[in-house]
This record gives structure tokens, C-alpha cells and sequence, in this order.
């Protein structure tokens, strides 16, 4: 099974080689340099008692800080763009897995780049240690 830490923390090495952003899950309204935003949003479906798939849809903000004049430089929100798309397509390593990242969206609002991509796949769930019934009494008879 993929902890959602694994996946936090490959996201987060992910952005970190490729940009010199702060990454943060949570929110940072007082940071004073540049810094990406991550929100995971996980849905499961079960498949078996053992098999479930998972879809976890990725949400990042990018945001920059504005220049001497108050502006954000709008060029490189879109070399981020690029910058992730390759980073990211086809697949994302998580571990020992991988998983194709089929789709990317982005778009930029109030000077802030929107990126978000989903990950499915198919995971197995933890097992269980269960202790086993040796004997059983019914009515006084011992069955086994």
C-alpha cells in the first residue's frame, strides 16, 4: 500500500530539483519568496477484499513574489508549465512504483499558476494479522 506520505514526499522532491521554491501542504500566507502550494485530493473504490483503486487528484498553486514594481513576471509561470509537464509526463516514480500521469491542466489567475494532474491506480491493502480459531466447543462437545 502507498502511504500518502510517499506520495507528499515525492511531490515534493519532484518540485524542489527542478525549482527553487519552498513547497508547502499547508497553507503560507506570510511567505515573502516564491513557493508552491500542494493539495492532494485521494478517492478510493474497492475492487475485492484486497484490491482497491485509488485516484488521487493533485492540486499545486504556484506563487511568486511581485518584482520592485509590484509585478509578477508572467514568463516564468509559463516556463513552470513546461518545466512540470516534463518533469511529470509520462510517469511519476513514488517509490518503487510508477504511475502515468495521462492528463495536466494549468492556468494562471490573479497572477498565481494553477497545475493539477491525477494519479490512478490499482493498491492492495494492508493485511491483517488474524489469529486463528483452534478449538471450539458447541453444547459442551469439543469440535476442532
Amino acid at each position: 500500500m502507498m502511504a500518502a506520505v510517499e506520495i507528499r514526499s515525492a511531490i515534493s522532491a519532484l518540485l524542489k530539483q527542478h525549482f527553487p521554491y519552498a513547497v508547502y501542504f499547508t497553507n503560507n500566507a506570510s511567505a515573502d519568496k516564491g513557493y508552491f502550494h500542494v493539495e492532494l485530493s485521494p478517492k478510493k473504490r474497492m475492487i475485492d477484499r484486497v484490491i482497491y483503486e485509488r485516484e488521487i487528484d493533485v492540486m499545486m498553486e504556484l506563487v511568486l513574489p511581485p518584482d520592485a514594481r509590484g509585478r509578477i513576471d508572467r514568463a516564468k509561470l509559463y516556463e513552470a508549465v513546461d518545466t512540470l509537464d516534463a518533469a511529470l509526463l509520462p510517469v511519476l516514480t513514488i517509490g518503487d512504483r510508477h504511475i502515468t500521469v495521462q492528463e495536466t491542466s494549468s492556468r494562471i489567475v490573479d497572477e498565481v499558476l494553477h497545475y493539477s494532474f491525477s494519479l490512478d491506480f490499482a493498491d492492495a491493502m494492508p493485511e491483517e494479522t488474524v489469529e486463528l480459531m483452534e478449538e471450539l466447543s458447541i453444547n459442551g462437545e469439543r469440535e476442532i
